[in-house]
């Protein structure tokens, strides 16, 4: 009887190696009966990620992935209470959110001390709008650093961020619905539910309702969405899956305090600086997917995706101009402008992939075209007569008055929309030369245009095209099952119109370059269940745009910008029942070479950026979180995270001080519901998020929130 079981359970695993498979859905093939065999299954790590799809456009094992990449799981975002994606983000090493730069609304990201404002993804495709980023519907978040066109085309100087949306399950049915109440007036409800029929067809329907007042006065966030998601298993060897996000959000336009003397003002976190009845800032954003897999054999399959986005944001920005200091009585300037922006997309790329020996040597190689067409507006009309306000006790009119902008009517001071085309072919190839030894080489080729209409200056009207190639190539050293240690280099570009707007400055020249040289290493222990990461890299622009010294008004590529740094990461369990996820990041970014020059904000003195840090990049930050199960229902934990103090003017001038959160959280967990409790700030320290040259957003003081979570 024992040789008969043992002869099923070979049959077993030699049916689950021998089913093809595709992406997206659970496809096998009826060769045998079905054998039910019980074994003790390993146990999914919480905050350990075994495999990413981001890295080499198809999921691998991360070991095989010779560059830095980032996973956040769904576990943690629930364990953090994580809400919005610029939360889940604080657990990548060498990234920072701002709330915006330059009036720009939604989530502002910089990665490895570069801009990754347009280098946001969904499921391996382009998703750059501007909104506040939900996580309701998300599975998980992988972050590839370093420069990556070879695999995503423009920007992608510091890495990528590939948000992967929650999909159907065949062969479950399931219901989990989430209520959350905190301080503030916080309400957040959200549904995650799916069934299928038959095992060809799967259905799952996420949805988010939130209702949210704010420590800051006058600020609010109402906000909901649903994210339907439909998987047709057509045959054994295809399928096709449907995905729908729309979202809606009424919140107010707030960049925080002002900057005084070059740090945050010494105010109340709580003081408001606008306009009461002026809080006016709405997003509705709708994003529609189709992913189709189709095996041809074994050893090849094909993947096409198809992207259509449409945003819309319409505010008013309330900003902060100059000071007159005069002590305690100093009052800041401030600027009111109703605008919007409404944005178009439509992506396409197919991806093919080959397993194939190549001279007796295992051989992957995948190739592929992208196609593209991005549509965006732009609109601004300036309010007149704003008054100033005091910085230390602000008292504001219910409105800026009769010079407030209510239409787009008469006199604009921007109107402007830009059109941008990208088609793209790439091929990679990952050639096994030992069993020890892998070497990844790659190339992609990018023509990106990009035409601005200005209507109110047709001198305005401009054109630029880049025609480019990007290669890639890295070499893996994997000694044993639990070591890989990798070199890699990468490049990327940077064309002038990669966030939709053109000057007369930037247009005529040709894109900046970028490369990245990385050594790394990853490590498993006890038998994988824990893994260790670490990196050093280099990352640099060669040729950034600065001013011309002929002409100041011009630009030319003479600049030089660079990051020297080390990321380490420890996810996994520690013992049994104790996760962690941990990591740090050592960034040592300079502006290398520059001809330009600005105004101070602090002195009014002409500062030459050569050899000034970048912006918004602390040369010390982490995140150290980490739960114990008590008992099979009880479980705590808690975590720090940290940054140093950045820069967040160019002239180096304006310094956002450096902080350490103390979160903790306290769950019990039974088959059929949880209840979870989160505190933030458990020390209540005064410590600002984000900022700018003349703002500073401060973070949430002690609060909680609990959480009860159904099952079905």
């Amino acid at each position: 009887m024992k040789n008969q079981k043992n002869q099923r359970l070979m049959l077993a695993v030699a049916t689950l190696f021998n089913a093809p498979h595709s992406d997206g859905a659970e496809l096998q093939q009826p060769v045998l009966p079905e054998v039910k065999v019980k074994t003790a299954a390993a146990k999914e790590s919480k905050y350990k990620a075994d495999t990413a799809g981001t890295g080499l456009k198809f999921e691998a094992p991360m070991r095989d992935i010779p560059q830095s990449i980032s996973v956040v799981k769904e576990d943690l975002v629930k364990s953090q209470n994580a809400f919005n994606l610029r939360d889940a983000l604080k657990n990548v090493s060498g990234l920072t959110i701002a709330a915006g730069e330059g009036g720009r609304t939604g989530d502002s990201i910089t990665l490895r001390g570069f801009t990754a404002n347009s280098d946001t993804y969904l499921d391996g495709a382009k998703e750059n709008g501007q909104y506040f980023r939900d996580t309701f519907f998300l599975d998980r978040v992988e972050v590839l650093k370093g420069s990556s066109s070879v695999l995503f085309g423009r920007g992608s100087t510091g890495g990528v961020i590939n948000s992967i949306a929650r999909k159907p399950v065949l062969g479950e049915s399931f219901a989990i619905a989430d209520f959350t109440f905190g301080n503030y007036d916080f309400k957040r409800t959200t549904l995650d539910a799916g069934t299928s029929f038959d095992n060809q067809f799967g259905i799952r329907l996420n949805g988010l309702y939130q209702d949210a007042d704010s420590f800051r006065d006058y600020n609010f966030t109402n906000r909901w969405g649903v994210a339907p998601s439909l998987q047709w298993a057509i045959t054994p060897d295809s399928a096709l899956t449907l995905h729908l996000l729309h979202q809606e959000e009424d919140s107010v336009f707030d960049y925080g305090l002002p900057m005084f003397r070059g740090k945050p003002a010494d105010a109340s976190v709580s003081n408001f600086y606008g306009f009461i009845d002026d809080r006016l800032q709405t997003f509705d954003t709708t994003i529609a997917t189709a992913i189709f897999n189709q095996r041809f054999s074994r050893d090849s399959s094909m993947r096409n995706i198809f992207r259509y986005g449409d945003y819309h944001r319409q505010y008013r920005t309330l900003l902060f101009g100059d000071i007159t200091d005069t002590g305690i009585t100093s009052t800041v300037e401030r600027t009111q402008a109703l605008r919007e922006s409404p944005q178009q997309n439509f992506f396409n790329q197919t991806d093919f992939s080959f397993t194939r020996p190549f001279f007796g040597f295992s051989n992957t190689l995948l190739f592929g075209v992208e196609i593209g067409w991005e549509n965006f507006a732009f609109r601004s009309k300036n309010s007149t007569n704003v008054p100033s306000i005091s910085i230390f006790d602000p008292v504001s009119a219910a409105t800026v008055g009769p010079g407030r902008a209510n239409d787009f009517s008469g006199r604009l001071n921007s109107d402007r929309s830009t059109s941008t085309q990208t088609v793209a072919g790439y091929v990679l190839d990952q050639f096994e030369i030992t069993p020890q030894w892998k070497l990844l080489a790659g190339t992609r080729y990018d023509f990106f245009a990009a035409k601005q209409d200005d209507r109110l200056n047709d001198s305005n009207d401009l054109e630029n095209t880049a025609r480019i190639f990007n290669p890639r190539a890295a070499l893996l050293w994997q000694p044993a099952d639990w070591q890989s240690y990798y070199f890699s280099w990468g490049t990327s570009f940077n064309p002038s119109a990669e966030t939709f707007n053109l000057s007369t400055a930037t247009a005529n020249l040709d894109p900046e370059r970028n490369q990245n040289f990385e050594i790394g290493a990853k490590l498993d222990f006890f038998d994988g269940r824990l893994s260790a990461t670490g990196a050093l890299f280099r990352l640099e622009k060669t040729n950034a745009r600065t001013t011309d010294p002929n002409d100041p008004n011009l630009n030319i590529l003479a600049g030089e910008q660079r990051t020297d740094g080390f990321e380490l990461g420890l996810f996994g369990e520690l013992l049994p029942d104790w996760n962690v996820s941990a990591t740090y990041a050592f960034l040592d970014a300079d502006v290398v070479k520059s001809n330009t020059v600005q105004t101070g904000t602090v002195s009014g003195d002409r500062i030459s950026l050569q050899g000034k840090k970048p912006i918004n990049v602390p040369k010390n930050s982490g995140v150290v979180w980490t739960t114990y199960n008590i008992t099979p229902e009880w479980e705590i934990g808690g975590g720090v995270f940290f940054s140093s103090s950045r820069f967040t003017d160019s002239a180096n001038e304006v310094t956002l001080p450096g902080y350490a959160r103390v979160d903790a959280t306290l769950a019990y967990h039974h088959r059929y519901f949880d209840v979870q409790a989160n505190v933030f700030n458990l020390l209540d320290k005064e410590y600002f998020e984000s900022g700018q040259s003349r703002t500073a957003l401060p973070g949430v003081p002690v609060s909680g929130q609990i959480t009860l979570r159904i099952k079905y």
